[in-house]
């Protein structure tokens, strides 16, 4: 049942600065292989913009009907 199932989505890494949606292209058949990548992003410090915000980044994975 698991591998039937797991052929039909799939998990987009999300990438957020802030609230923002920055990058949403990369795609994981392998939900571990992308919590890995989220782990990694989230963990990063925050950077400054131009404007002098401070700015988080963090990365969820969301999963997809593969296409």
């Amino acid at each position: 049942l698991y591998s039937s199932y797991s052929r039909m989505i799939e998990f987009v890494l999300v990438v957020y600065m802030g609230s923002q949606i920055i990058n949403q292209t990369q795609t994981f058949e392998d939900m571990d292989k992308c919590l890995y990548f989220a782990t990694k992003l989230s963990r990063q410090p925050a950077i400054y913009t131009k404007e002098n915000e401070r700015k988080k980044i963090t990365a969820i994975c969301k999963p997809i009907n593969k296409t």
